[in-house]
């Protein structure tokens, strides 16, 4: 077993640190808005479905856009049909085929998280200059590059970069 050297900076760890730390001051922010909190997968399907809404978005869409199983989309879909964040629509020509568009509660949640995302990310931010800001970007960039394998992922263009939104 290798002991770490307490003179190297470790990667890993600073990005779990500020993952968790950008988790808990989002949820802080949501609950001071009074706002029920959705899951985090629940967040990012809203959020998928908020800006992809002029287009047609089917469960098929969710499974490859966030490379999960159609089990385990089925069960967020109800859950969230359930809840009253989405609804599922009937398509003309194919009557087993749906459509998941925002309720108008769905919608007003997922505004509340975008809100409290920006919130978030000014707080995250301040003090920074822009040039510090995009070199930060960019050393992102590089190790998401650098960790994500690309046979492996296919799909990783489509995970939570902050340029989508979600």
């Amino acid at each position: 077993m290798r002991l770490p050297d307490e003179t190297r900076a470790f990667v890993g760890p600073r990005f779990k640190y500020l993952t968790h730390a950008f988790t808990r001051k989002f949820t802080e922010i949501v609950r001071e808005m009074g706002a029920e909190e959705p899951s985090m997968m629940h967040s990012h399907i809203m959020g998928y479905l908020y800006w992809s809404e002029k287009e047609d978005i089917f469960q098929r869409d969710i499974e490859e856009t966030f490379n999960i199983t159609r089990s385990s989309v089925t069960g967020l879909v109800k859950l969230m049909e359930k809840k009253g964040y989405i609804s599922r629509q009937s398509v003309e020509g194919d009557a087993r085929l749906k459509k998941l568009t925002l309720t108008p509660l769905g919608r007003a949640s997922c505004e509340r998280t975008i809100a409290a995302m920006d919130q978030v990310e000014s707080l995250a931010i301040q003090g920074l200059s822009e040039e510090q800001l995009q070199t930060f970007l960019s050393i992102c960039d590089i190790i998401q590059e650098n960790l994500t394998d690309k046979k492996e992922c296919i799909h990783a263009k489509n995970h939570c970069v902050p340029n989508q939104g979600i």
